[in-house]
Order: structure tokens, then sequence, then C-alpha cells
């Protein structure tokens, strides 16, 4: 039986407006074994996720139809297994205040790769903050 963690068994939705990058990163993560589906329709994204396992969804933050982190939210009710990678380059206040990871455009190869494989590796997807701590008796 295949282990999970290879890239091959692991498919990526790729989510970004700009053809260029979405071209540049599905060849990346192609030469390196994962299975890679992409698309500049963030309502198209939501269909897939809805018809087909994906591991992680890697979306651009900045996006004329929808941004990236209201996408992210979409395809985690979808798709609660599916993990989340944000990209923007654009330090936003949505992509921070999210709590989802963020990879800052422009990126190497090499760290788009070590981004992937860290969030792929990780016990579980997103986790929603919870609600503040109380404060310290005294």
């Amino acid at each position: 039986m295949a282990d999970t963690d290879e890239p091959k068994d692991q498919t990526i939705l790729v989510v970004d407006d700009e053809i260029d990058v979405r071209a540049l990163v599905r060849d990346v993560l192609t030469l390196h074994g994962y299975r890679v589906i992409d698309t500049g329709d963030p309502f198209e994204a939501r269909r897939l996720v809805e018809t087909q396992t994906v591991h992680l969804l890697l979306t651009d933050v900045v996006m004329p139809i929808m941004n990236g982190v209201e996408l992210a939210k979409r395809v985690e009710t979808a798709s609660p297994a599916t993990k989340v990678l944000l990209m923007s380059g654009f330090s936003t206040a949505a992509a921070k205040g999210s709590g989802r990871p963020l990879l800052t455009k422009p990126f190497k190869p090499s760290d788009l790769l070590n981004a992937v494989r860290q969030i792929l590796d990780s016990r579980a997807a997103f986790r929603r903050p919870g609600p503040p701590a109380p404060p310290p008796p005294g």
C-alpha cells in the first residue's frame, strides 16, 4: 500500500488570478511529484473541492472575485480535511488576522516546496483560533 505522505498521493489546488504565477507553482509542484489542479476562479475552486479529494488549497490572498481568506473559509466548510496555505505579495491584515500560514511572494521554488511539505506533514488542517484566554487571577 502506498504511503500517503508521498507527493504522488497528494493533490494540491492552486488558485491565483495571475496565470503566470499559477503556471510557475504548478510546474514546480508537478516536477516534485504532486498532483496539481489550478484555476483563477475561486468559485470553480470551491466546486472542485466538493467533487474530489484535495489535500491542500494554495491560494493567493488578493484576487478580484473573492479574496483568498474568504475562499479558504468556504473550502474549509466544504472540505474540513483540506489544509490551507495562503500566498501573497502584499502584507494584508486579512491574511495576518486569519491565523493561516502565509507564503510571501516572490518566493524561491525551495521555499514553496518547504512550505507545502510542512503544511501537508502537519497533523491537522487549520485550527481556528479559540476564545481568548481568561485573564490571570489576581
